[in-house]
């Protein structure tokens, strides 16, 4: 297997990963949000697990993004790239919509940290997770192979 190829698969099992981390701190950032709860060491685990995927992934997915056979394809001719769905995928909705997921994540992680109140800390995390996660659903190619090479 070659080099390009690993990192794909490596990008394709870190994405649950990704979602495993999304999903524990988006449900106890609501958690607390419903059960009005003091915001604790755990939660700042979960959402530091969430930010720290997040940025694994982003980086494998950039180096990808250099090597990718599709990408500079359509680099060479972005035009007829954007006609065809694969290649307008990968050449800019999937890395736009990451990017994208990726700023909200942190930006979310950044203003539940600064708020002064247990209700605002959970309140902030769970709707700038959750919107990160819809973003991270709307972006992930799921016409491919959910598992490739297994």
């Amino acid at each position: 297997m070659e080099g390009f190829q690993v990192l794909v698969a490596i990008h394709n099992i870190l994405r649950w990963a990704v979602m495993l981390a999304a999903v524990a701190a988006i449900g106890g950032a609501w958690h607390g949000v419903v059960t009005k709860r003091e915001w604790k060491k755990g939660d700042r685990i979960r959402t530091v697990a969430y930010v720290a995927t997040m940025h694994l992934q982003l980086l494998l997915g950039l180096l990808l993004y250099v090597q990718s056979p599709l990408v500079r394809a359509a680099f060479d001719d972005p035009g007829a790239a954007m006609g065809e769905r694969q290649f307008r995928f990968f050449f800019v909705e999937h890395i736009t919509l990451m990017i994208l997921a990726v700023v909200v994540v942190q930006v979310g992680s950044i203003m539940a940290k600064r708020a002064d109140e247990d209700f605002s800390k959970h309140k902030r995390a769970a709707i700038f997770f959750t919107i990160g996660l819809v973003l991270i659903l709307a972006g992930t190619p799921w016409f491919r192979p959910l598992l490739p090479g297994f």
